[in-house]
């Protein structure tokens, strides 16, 4: 496993959180980066998609201090020093030199598959190559082996949160890009040592977060099945795939006990992670008691507010579902959930 290669010592260590969207990954980065030596990078998986996105996409892609990647202090700086040691113009092409499979094609989220079908079509034939790579028998697994971008990609990431983490004068970066299958790429191929968070949140709470979003001319009942069972997806297959890993490089954290003990969960955190233990909540939100959110890209919105960081769980769930959206809920998506610690 490459990543125990390199000098554990010489190198920062890389935290990658995993979870459904919608779970906290974004308030688990900014409590994580109260640490004098934790540096939050946000959803790397996106940089180059957030360095792409100007003025004429569906937003502008900017880091948590505001400014564009190349424009900022931190991003600017890791940016151009890899650009002129991998010859290329990471300003002009920032896809020349990829860190994961996001593309332009995210730009159409769920029409991908209509506005660009063959792009679509190529990255989910490679996602299916990639977990037959890491999920099928020795054997067979050589039978898959042809197509392994993905050590480049790691190895790339590797390169640029050493290079954040020497600006930043950290022990440790946090990525929360999430997703299941990015988490095996990093963990397998990087260069430096990998540390898994698998983050999970209430199947109703999380629900009701993706309700809030609740598409024009969508019923409230379809989206509360699918929600229920894309949580249940994406949840069991981070479960499933973690637990094939060494114990001692991941640690399954819950967003309740985090906002309702957040030093506790914190200090095992911290203590998981290698790194001395730290009183998140005797930080004040940046300068002056406003808020310094660090450099990251992509997550939730929260990470561009000048608002004091509020830690404290959301549980409008419990007065915005119906009891019979409660029932359906927990029969599609209570087994797990009860597997997880939740008590329903």
């Amino acid at each position: 496993m490459s990543n125990r290669s390199v000098g554990q010592a010489q190198c920062p260590k890389y935290v990658y959180i995993a979870g459904r969207g919608h779970s906290g990954s974004t308030l688990l980065t900014l409590l994580l980066a109260r640490h004098p030596k934790v540096a939050a990078i946000g959803e790397l998986a996106n940089l180059s998609l957030q360095m792409a996105r100007d003025e004429s996409t569906r937003w502008v892609g900017r880091c948590s201090c505001g400014e564009r990647p190349f424009e900022c202090d931190v991003w600017g700086k890791v940016l151009r020093e890899i650009g002129e040691e991998e010859g290329v113009d990471l300003e002009k092409h920032p896809f020349s030199w990829k860190i994961s499979d996001v593309g332009m094609e995210e730009e159409f989220r769920h029409t991908a598959f209509i506005r660009v079908p063959l792009v679509w079509a190529r990255n989910r034939c490679w996602r299916l190559l990639r977990y037959l790579q890491y999920l099928s028998p020795a054997g067979i697994k050589q039978l898959f082996g042809f197509y392994k971008p993905q050590k480049t990609w790691a190895e790339n990431r590797s390169t640029l949160v050493t290079k954040f983490a020497t600006v930043c004068n950290v022990d440790a970066t946090i990525d929360a890009s999430k997703d299941p299958l990015d988490m095996l790429d990093i963990f397998y191929n990087a260069t430096v040592p990998v540390k898994i968070i698998f983050l999970t949140r209430d199947c109703r709470g999380n629900v009701w977060s993706m309700l809030k979003r609740l598409a024009a001319g969508e019923r409230r009942s379809e989206r509360v099945v699918s929600a229920s069972r894309e949580w249940v997806q994406v949840n069991g297959r981070i479960w499933r795939l973690v637990s094939d890993l060494p114990k001692s490089n991941w640690l399954h954290i819950r967003y309740e006990d985090m906002c309702s003990h957040p030093d506790e969960t914190m200090k095992s955190l911290f203590e998981f992670i290698g790194l001395d233990s730290f009183d998140v909540s005797g930080v004040p939100s940046g300068p002056e008691g406003g808020a310094d959110h660090g450099h990251t890209v992509g997550g939730n919105r929260i990470r561009f507010s000048n608002e004091k960081l509020n830690i404290r769980e959301d549980r409008a769930w419990r007065e915005k579902l119906t009891a019979e959206e409660l029932d359906l809920i927990v029969k599609i998506a209570g087994p797990l959930a009860r597997d997880l610690g939740y008590d329903l």
